[in-house]
């Protein structure tokens, strides 16, 4: 069977990566969240002199590249058991 837009003998190895063509793109999506939540990030936007969306993007991202919990608790008993040792 033959495949649909590839041509014939490409090989797939020998393929270059086209890179993230996503990167920077942006979404409109609507959602909903509490409202003491959006009167925080209201004043804070304020505060800061950063449009609020730009602050919640940004918020969101550093709790996305944020550890883990379990990777925080397996951190915090390893920093433990090696100060344990060191005793």
């Amino acid at each position: 069977m033959k495949e649909k837009n590839t041509k014939k003998g490409f090989k797939f190895e020998s393929a270059k990566p086209v890179g993230d063509k996503f990167k920077g793109a942006k979404i409109a999506k609507t959602f909903r969240i509490d409202m003491d939540v959006f009167l925080w990030l209201r004043t804070e936007a304020e505060r800061t002199g950063i449009p609020y969306q730009t602050l919640l993007n940004a918020k969101l991202r550093e709790a996305m590249q944020a550890p883990t919990l379990e990777a925080l608790v397996e951190q915090k008993v390893q920093e433990a058991l090696d100060r344990k040792k060191a005793s």
